[in-house]
This record gives structure tokens, C-alpha cells and sequence, in this order.
């Protein structure tokens, strides 16, 4: 089961948590909170960790300390202790975000990276529809607190596997048994002084910047719409003189919503990978796809919530706009992997993941339920249900600007922004150790290079490149 399947599972299972601790609303608000703040806080650590240690030893650590917190999650004996668990669940699961998108974009198939891509993001719809079903079916025969023991202990052999097969190394990554003995004896203002550094490496990319700002514009709008989206369904055609089908559909909303969102996730991230390989993976495609997505997606979105005038409808549309945004899941992580130097992949995906949550789909729900609450005061329930229309559309404009952002990244995908072709050190000034596909990128017919050309190329003049270091741009 993937990770995004067990945190669904997780949530299912503390809902029977909220039960048997007597939580308050609040209370049972704090648990997903202090996940969040676990995962924000230690993602960047790991990002910046792997440059000193080896990261597939890293990410068997953090597989360790995941299991371990989940279990402790079941045994908690109180809503303390399981606070304490869930934000170090968050803390273990940093350890993903961090590091795997990198270990693909290492080890992937030249040819079929992006199809990768979208097969590890494509794990977060089929895992939500997975969590519930483990989730449900270990609720109805025992404990809710064994649903997580099973989860913890699911994982076992892979912490093994991690913790002793040979390890693999990122490329910026200490290999396995080789720590500088002067790393050891840094003191904490110098390991500091080197994140700043890196930190303002990775915003001195301009692609990178406009690409954070762009998918964080777009996580904002999947927030709205999977935190408003049913309530919203259910008040526009079941809610007071709406044209709905009664009670017994209004109570299958939510079912509907999580059955479409499944179905979009997984094809359209599928597409969006297949799609980026086909057209040819450089960054200036990758970015035109993610414009496209965006724009197209809204367009379908603003017919469903404005000009449909039944569910069914609403749905229909509803699923083809998700389906067309889904798209961008692949080519977005391609391009954080390849638009800053190959030693800061873990730290650029990590402050990707800050920036989408503290500033997207973290603050956007509450945005708009409070933007719905002043539209809807004073009006009848019909009139007030009818602004659900309104709200939503004005959130869904983001998808403009994120579009806007994506073409913006588009054109600034110029020779050198993309570092697959560069030795480790071309960030830091290093910049004439080029590989053959960033001298293609050079000569590419589009300014940015062309099709996917790395399995043709394996020499240059004699000399082997390894395909992780061969750029298909």
C-alpha cells in the first residue's frame, strides 16, 4: 500500500480515535496539523542531509521512524501521546518527499522517466480509495488501533531491505562508508551557513522559482476542491429548493466526488507521463504541458460550476476538468528533478513541498469557506447554496495564474537551466562540465533541445556517460 494509502487509512481510523478519546473538533483538527508540521519541518533536513550521508540508508531511517510512530499511534493511551505520534509519522514520511522523486529521476529508464514520474503520483488517488478500504474492513472486525499496528508492521522487511542490502547513491549524495572526517566536526552555525547557501542556490533558479509558484497557485485549488467540493455538490442540487434527487443522493455526494477524484488522478497522471514522454522530456515541454492543463482545466471547471444545472452534469464536466489538471502531476516532479543542480534535488523537492502546503492547500479552505460565508450572509438557503458557484469559481481562477506561471517557466527553460547534462558542481559556478545533451540542448531546433536522445548516446568521443548524467534535452 502506498504512503499517501496508509495516511488515508490513518484518517479513517482516527475518526474512531476522536470517539474513544471524547476529542473536540478542534482537538481531533490538531492531528493532521502536527502531521503537517513534522513533514515541513524534517523534509528540508533530509533534503539537506544526503549530501553528508547516504540517502538510501536516509530513507530506510525514515521508513523506521514512520513504522514505529504509526504502531505508536495504535498503542497511544492517550490524545497526547498520539499527538506526539502523528508528528513524527509526519517526520518519517519527510523522508519520501524528499528523496524518491530523486531516486527516480536517477534510476528510471531515459525513455520512460516521466511514465515513472507519474506511476509514484499516481499512488496518491489509488492509496486515498485503498486507506478507506483497509481502513473500513479492520474497523468492522477489531480495533481501530490494530489498522495501524498492521500498517507499522507492513513495513518491516522494506526498512530491512533499505537498512542492509547494498546501498544505491543518488548522484550529490555521500556514498555508503565515505563521511569526511571534518563533517563530523562542524558545528552547528557552519552546517546552517551551508543550508542558507543551498537554500539560496535553489532560488537563484529562475524555472524553479516560477514552477514553485505555479504548482503551489494549483495545489491551492485541489485543496478547495477536495475539502469544499462535496459539501458544495450537496447544497447546489440536494440542499433547500434544488432540483435534486432527494436525501438518499445527497448522502452518496461524497462517495461520488472520491470515486471521480480516484478515477482522474489515476488516468490523468498516467497520461500526463506518457504524454511528456512522447512529446520529448525537456523542461520547455514539461512547463507548455503543465500551462496547457492548467488553462484547459479551467475552462471545464468554470462550465461545471456555472452552466450545469444537475449533478450528473456537474459531475461529468466536473471529472473531465480533473481528469485534464491531473495532467500535470508527472511533468511537474520531472521538472523540480531537473532544474537544479543534481546535488540539490532533495532540498528543491523538499522546499517545493513547504511552499505548496504553508502557502496553498493549507490556507486556501479556510480562504474560501470564509469568502462562501460573506457571499452567502443574509441570502435565502437556496440563494446562499446557489454562491457555492460564485466561491468556487474565483478559487478556480488560480489555475489561471498557475497556467500563467507554467508558460512564464516555459520561456525561461533557455540552454543551461536544465542540469541533466552537468557534472555535480555546475550550480556552483562549475558550469563547463557539460554532457552530450546539454550541448544537444544547444542545438536543439526549439532553443531547449529535443526528443528523448540518451539511449542513442551512450559515448562521446570514446568516453562512457552514464545515462543519469546525460541530459534528454
Amino acid at each position: 500500500m502506498s504512503k499517501k494509502g496508509v495516511s488515508s487509512s490513518r484518517a479513517h481510523n482516527l475518526a474512531f480515535a476522536q470517539g474513544e478519546f471524547g476529542l473536540t473538533y478542534f482537538e481531533d483538527g490538531l492531528l493532521p496539523a502536527l502531521f503537517m508540521v513534522g513533514l515541513l519541518i524534517s523534509s528540508p533536513i533530509f533534503a539537506e542531509a544526503v549530501k553528508h550521508a547516504n540517502a538510501f540508508r536516509m530513507l530506510g531511517t525514515g521508513m523506521g521512524v514512520w513504522a514505529l510512530a504509526v504502531v505508536a499511534c495504535g498503542a497511544a493511551p492517550n490524545f497526547g501521546c498520539l499527538l506526539a505520534a502523528r508528528a513524527f509519522v509526519g517526520v518519517g514520511e519527510a523522508s519520501f518527499v524528499a528523496l524518491a522523486a530523486p531516486f527516480i529521476d536517477d534510476f528510471a529508464p531515459p525513455a520512460a522517466k516521466a511514465r515513472w514520474f507519474a506511476a509514484f503520483y499516481l499512488c496518491i488517488p489509488v492509496g486515498f480509495a485503498a486507506g478507506y478500504i483497509f481502513g473500513g474492513v479492520v474497523s468492522s472486525f477489531t480495533s481501530w488501533r490494530w489498522a495501524f499496528v498492521a500498517e507499522g508492521l507492513v513495513m518491516l522487511p522494506f526498512i530491512a531491505f533499505a537498512l542492509t542490502a547494498q546501498p544505491l547513491s543518488l548522484r550529490g549524495s555521500k556514498p555508503a562508508g565515505r563521511v569526511h572526517h571534518h563533517h563530523s566536526r562542524r558545528g552547528l552555525r557552519a552546517v546552517l551557513r551551508e543550508f542558507a547557501a543551498d537554500v539560496a542556490t535553489v532560488g537563484r533558479q529562475r524555472v524553479w522559482v516560477a514552477v514553485c509558484a505555479a504548482y503551489t497557485a494549483y495545489v491551492a485549488v485541489l485543496g478547495v476542491l477536495a475539502y469544499w467540493g462535496p459539501q458544495a455538490g450537496r447544497a447546489l442540487f440536494f440542499g433547500p429548493g434544488s432540483d435534486g434527487e432527494g436525501a438518499g443522493s445527497a448522502a452518496n455526494a461524497d462517495l461520488v466526488f472520491g470515486g471521480v477524484t480516484v478515477l482522474t488522478g489515476v488516468v490523468g497522471s498516467v497520461a500526463g507521463g506518457v504524454a511528456l514522454d512522447r512529446m520529448g522530456s525537456t523542461l520547455r515541454n514539461a512547463n507548455l504541458l503543465c500551462a496547457g492543463s492548467n488553462l484547459v482545466g479551467l475552462v471545464l471547471l468554470l462550465i461545471a460550476f456555472n452552466a450545469s444545472r444537475s449533478f450528473a452534469a456537474f459531475m461529468g464536466m466536473f471529472a473531465v476538468g480533473q481528469l485534464v489538471i491531473f495532467l500535470l502531476q508527472a511533468p511537474v516532479a520531472a521538472v523540480g528533478m531537473w532544474c537544479v543542480p543534481p546535488e540539490l534535488r532533495p532540498l528543491g523537492a523538499s522546499l517545493m513541498t513547504v511552499s505548496i502546503h504553508l502557502l496553498g492547500d493549507v490556507p486556501s479552505p479556510p480562504l474560501v469557506g470564509a469568502l462562501q460565508s460573506r457571499l452567502a450572509a443574509g441570502k435565502t438557503p437556496h440563494d446562499a447554496a446557489q454562491q457555492w458557484r460564485t466561491s468556487l469559481s474565483i478559487c478556480s481562477l488560480l489555475l489561471a495564474l498557475s497556467g500563467a506561471l507554467f508558460a512564464v517557466a516555459a520561456w525561461l527553460s533557455v540552454p543551461g537551466t536544465d542540469y541533466r547534462g552537468r557534472g555535480e558542481s555546475a550550480g556552483e559556478g562549475g558550469g563547463k562540465e557539460v554532457g552530450v545533451g546539454a550541448a544537444l540542448a544547444a542545438d536543439g531546433p526549439d532553443g531547449e533541445g529535443g526528443t528523448d536522445v540518451r539511449p542513442l548516446l551512450a559515448e562521446e568521443g570514446g568516453a562512457r556517460t552514464s545515462s543519469s548524467d546525460v541530459s534528454s534535452s
